[in-house]
Order: structure tokens, then C-alpha cells, then sequence
């Protein structure tokens, strides 16, 4: 029988990824429903961030008709944050400066749909 997948081992599974910081999900209305983290962020205040940044991501893809946003990323000279769709909830991966993008967003994919069904 295989391991049941919980949300803190998907976190993880991100966590562990080269260059991740901190993997973070956030409800819509902003409350971090889960997280793990190598740094000292605030991440009641990246909760409050993500959900307004993911919301706005949305409300220009609708109005642009382009279809339901699944990913969304903001470049920072420092790092980046991708931010997903995670049904009720966003799941947001903040990273330095030298992560590896393309990886990070495949394993988002792998993951989200068990994360989906585990929050």
C-alpha cells in the first residue's frame, strides 16, 4: 500500500527543491491555512499579500478572457514567488534569486492536484 500523501509532505517535497525558501498556503481570504519554511518571513503577511496578488492575477485573466489562471509569478532581483491555483486556496513557493524556475513549476504541477484534495 502506498504512503498516504499529507499536505506537510508536499510541502516539503517543494521545500526540499534547491533554491525554495518557503513553500506557503494561503486561503482566499488571505489566513495561511499551512506552511513550511526556511527563513524567518512573516508569513501571516505573505498570507495577506499572496491572496491580494493571486486575486488581481485573476481579475486579469477574466477580463482579458484568457481562461482560469493556474500560475501566476512575480521576478524580484532577490528571488521570485509563484503562486498557483489551489481550488479554495493558493499555494504560493517563494524562492532566491537562484532557483531553478522550470523545475520548481514541474513539481508544482506533479503536486497540486494531491495538495488539492489534502487542504
Amino acid at each position: 500500500m502506498a504512503a498516504k500523501k499529507t499536505s506537510t509532505k508536499l510541502l516539503n517535497t517543494l521545500l526540499d527543491l534547491e533554491g525554495v525558501d518557503a513553500v506557503t498556503v494561503v486561503g482566499r481570504d488571505g489566513f495561511v491555512i499551512e506552511n513550511a519554511s526556511n527563513t524567518d518571513l512573516d508569513l501571516d503577511a505573505v498570507g495577506a499579500i499572496v491572496s491580494t496578488g493571486f486575486g488581481a492575477s485573476e481579475v486579469m485573466a477574466e477580463e482579458m478572457n484568457i481562461g482560469k489562471i493556474t500560475q501566476t509569478m512575480v521576478e524580484c532581483d532577490l528571488g521570485k514567488i509563484i503562486m498557483a491555483d489551489c481550488d479554495e486556496a493558493i499555494l504560493a513557493v517563494i524562492t532566491d534569486s537562484a532557483a531553478v524556475i522550470g523545475k520548481i513549476r514541474h513539481n508544482i504541477l506533479k503536486l497540486i492536484d494531491d495538495l488539492k484534495k489534502t487542504i
